[in-house]
């Protein structure tokens, strides 16, 4: 049986404080809400009526999403507060809770899941993303579900991006190749062939 990838945006900014050094150091992504216990086995009902107790009703849609609604195996693209870098990884752990961290008023990360970074822990740049990515990324909240992008995120972390960018080319350029790339699975033959000859055309003249 073939499972389904979710891919997620989460903001490393738990009570407003960037621990996207913690996140890649750690190998893990996490949120807030310090309510000094586990919220492991607990229903969408028993998250809530602690976050009310601790006035942090509002947080329960991101409490949901990462307790609940996460799993192992889904990709996570957690970009930078610094406005330019973007660092791609895949879940590799259930929820879990980490009692160190757990402190109110200290801004706080307690509940957390482990991750395996791409790209050795190395940012891609959020303006040679594509743009379809770009768009969602401009989400203002902390987490997103974004799993319509999920055949662009599996192309990035197989090297196939959208694509292959030139540093030094044009972001004009680089949405004809992007066109292009997805011309390749279109049902006409003929589209198909052209295509890919143009592709090839591009690439034999940069060398």
């Amino acid at each position: 049986m073939i499972i389904e990838k979710n891919v997620w945006i989460l903001r490393p900014m738990p009570h407003s404080i960037n621990r996207m050094k913690q996140f890649l150091d750690g190998g893990f992504i996490a949120i807030g809400y310090p309510a000094g216990k586990s919220f492991n086995g607990m229903s969408y009902d028993e998250l809530k009526d602690i976050l009310d107790q601790e006035k942090w009703s509002e947080g329960i849609g991101n409490v949901n999403l990462f307790v609940l609604m996460m799993k192992v195996g889904d990709y996570v693209i957690v970009p930078d507060d610094n406005k330019k870098d973007v660092y791609i990884g895949e879940i590799v752990s259930e929820y879990y809770h980490d009692p160190k961290v757990d402190k109110p008023n200290q801004g706080s990360y307690p509940h957390q899941r482990e991750v395996k970074w791409f790209f050795d822990k190395k940012p891609l740049l959020r303006s040679e993303l594509p743009e379809e990515l770009k768009g969602s990324l401009r989400y203002p909240g902390t987490i997103a579900n974004i799993t319509k992008h999920r055949s662009i995120v599996e192309k990035l972390i197989n090297n196939e991006s959208n694509t292959i960018q030139d540093e030094n080319s044009s972001p004009l350029l680089n949405k004809a190749i992007h066109v292009l790339e997805e011309l390749l699975d279109d049902s006409n033959t003929e589209i198909r062939l052209r295509a890919a000859e143009a592709i090839v055309k591009y690439y034999s003249e940069k060398k």
